[in-house]
């Protein structure tokens, strides 16, 4: 199997000076390998809230800016003998520095607990109902351990 490695897109160009494009990439194969599917196929959108927000309204029929989005694939592969598709993120950037600040953290925290979020997403998980979010919670918590955030959550 041919894995496909992460796949980082900015819509800027460029990641803003405070995030590492190979740091996000190493950290996002981690979180795929922790979730049982190294190497599967992620594409990751760095956008503003304005783009969020279109996406949001034209895939979820809600008309406001938000986080992070994830769709899924659900296992799709890209071409013979390649690694299955994940499926694609797009993490608002805007929201991401506003959220930072108001944690009490940096930019580069607040994004991995982003990509950690989606990526549960992405592995099947959601957060509509208590339930579902007490299922959830322990794999963004496992997921972020990884890449060595800890208590991110209050020890939640």
């Amino acid at each position: 199997m041919i894995p496909h490695p992460p796949q980082l897109l900015w819509q800027t160009g460029a990641p803003p000076p405070e995030l590492d494009e190979a740091d996000l990439g190493r950290a996002l194969a981690l979180f795929l390998a922790a979730l049982d599917r190294p190497g599967w196929g992620l594409s990751v959108l760095f956008a503003d809230d304005a783009t969020l927000r279109r996406l949001n309204r034209e895939y979820r029929r809600q008309d406001r800016p938000t986080d992070v989005l994830s769709f899924g694939y659900a296992g799709a592969t890209a071409a013979e003998g390649a690694a299955p598709l994940l499926g694609d993120l797009a993490l608002s950037l805007d929201r991401a520095a506003a959220q930072a600040r108001a944690n009490g953290w940096d930019l580069r925290t607040e994004v991995l607990r982003l990509l950690a979020h989606g990526c549960a997403h992405l592995a099947g998980h959601d957060h509509e109902t208590r339930e579902q979010e007490r299922l959830m919670l322990p794999v963004e918590i496992e997921l972020l351990a990884c890449v060595g955030l800890r208590d991110l959550y209050g020890g939640r």
